[in-house]
């Protein structure tokens, strides 16, 4: 891997005091391309090894206040023991002349009754003058593999128990639920996160069912999600301190993916100190697709 300094990972003032994180977007989509109008995804999520995957392609588009924020889009195939996924989340509009942003997600792994279990993740996360490479591997019952370039300086960060990274999800995985149904069981979680450097619960509770319609995006029932993030390690102590007494505010609608048995973010609002962001999908559709071979995840990241 190559790069230079870690980006700064930043955005507009969170009503907490810090910053609207940009990662936890990345996180939430659990989608693939966050292009520009008319742009495609450079390439699709890897095919799973079942005999037939679905695969989903999910696009959104995120406002802060009503001016444009960013954009969010999602492919993923889906089998009936293992997954894989591509989002890419991206600042676009006003915000991007601020500060510039784009996350380029990863994942793959297995699927377990209660959620999708991350194999590997990676992450390429760009601002205007750095580049941060991520390679994580998640052993079973034991510590992730993590691979930065350039390495992380911890040295100002809660350092993590070992006890705390075992069992943990990578944070594009985490939003994927393993349930046909939308429902309160969808909701009614708690999700251990760790993307290499941060470890965090997603803490979520069911609020009610919302029925969605859309011209071109997701239309119909999904499970409206309450949810605060509760940091864990490898953030600084202050920081810990001031999300954990004042938590971002976090609603998210899961809607399902047919035949896929799976539910995924079909919408996403944090309320913020410069008005509320919303993320709303433009785009949704659902395929079946024969599995074969296809682009590693290098490849995908490499794109």
């Amino acid at each position: 891997m190559t790069g230079t300094h870690s980006p700064t990972m930043t955005g507009p003032r969170a009503r907490n005091g810090g910053r609207v994180p940009l990662h936890l977007l990345a996180g939430l989509a659990a989608f693939a391309t966050l292009g520009m109008v008319g742009i495609a995804l450079a390439a699709p999520a890897a095919p799973t090894h079942d005999a037939t995957n679905i695969a989903v392609d999910v696009t959104m588009d995120a406002r802060l206040g009503g001016l444009k924020f960013g954009s969010i889009s999602m492919q993923a195939a889906f089998g009936d023991t293992a997954y894989t996924a591509r989002s890419v989340v991206r600042t676009e509009g006003i915000t991007d002349h601020v500060f510039r942003q784009v996350f380029d997600l990863t994942a793959a792994g297995a699927r377990t009754p209660d959620l999708m279990q991350t194999q590997n993740y990676q992450a390429r996360n760009t601002d205007q003058d750095n580049i941060q490479l991520i390679d994580v591997n998640y052993l079973a019952d034991a510590a992730p593999l993590v691979a930065a370039d350039p390495p992380y300086d911890n040295s100002d960060r809660v350092a993590p128990r070992p006890t705390d990274l075992k069992n943990t999800v990578d944070p594009l995985s985490a939003m994927i639920v393993p349930m046909a149904t939308p429902g309160p069981a969808a909701c009614n979680r708690t999700i251990p996160v760790y993307d290499g450097r941060r470890r965090y619960d997603f803490k979520m509770t069911f609020d009610r069912m919302s029925d969605i319609q859309s011209n071109k995006g997701f239309s119909g029932a999904a499970a409206r999600c309450d949810a605060i993030l509760v940091p864990v390690s490898g953030y600084k102590r202050d920081t810990i301190m001031e999300m954990r007494r004042d938590p971002m505010p976090i609603t998210v609608w899961l809607g399902p993916v047919a035949d896929a048995n799976v539910l995924v973010p079909v919408r996403i609002e944090v309320a913020t100190p410069l008005g509320t962001l919303v993320a709303h999908t433009t785009k949704f559709t659902v395929s079946k697709q024969a599995s074969g071979s296809g682009s590693s995840q290098a490849a995908l990241l490499a794109n």
